[in-house]
């Protein structure tokens, strides 16, 4: 065997045993206690060409959460979800006049819905209609 053949060896040798398994260390965080906290925050804002939004949401520590969220586009076009997590589950309240939409309860959601503003009929019957090109 040549002297390269061993010092091959050798140093495979060694890489090999020196190498350990390349297993990352993990460290092991306590246990934190994560209670409830309450807490309250909202924003709402408009762009001035009459689109709004807004939201805000309340905890009152024992795990209940409480809030409501919505916009309206300039065309008057709204949906405004009030709400409730606790114990029993979700449950919204969702109040809204968009084109489609109808009053139904599912699940744990009540949709009561009004018709949509004039501007937005109309728009929506131009979708549905477009008036066709004219080619001279």
């Amino acid at each position: 065997m040549s002297s390269i053949s061993v010092a091959l060896l050798a140093l495979t040798i060694c890489a090999v045993t020196l190498a350990g398994p390349a297993v990352p260390v993990v460290p092991v965080l306590p246990i934190q206690d994560l209670q409830p906290r309450p807490y309250q925050y909202g924003y709402a804002f408009a762009d001035g060409l009459g689109m709004s939004q807004h939201r805000n949401e309340f905890a009152d520590g024992t795990g209940a959460v409480k809030g409501a969220y919505g916009y309206q586009d300039p065309l008057g076009v709204y949906r405004n979800v009030e709400y409730t997590a606790d114990k029993d589950g979700y449950k919204a309240v969702i109040r809204s006049n968009e084109p489609g939409t109808s009053n139904h309860a599912v699940g744990d959601a009540v949709y009561i819905v009004e018709l949509p503003p004039p501007a937005a009929i109309a728009q929506g019957l131009r979708a549905a209609n477009p008036v066709p090109k004219l080619t001279i």
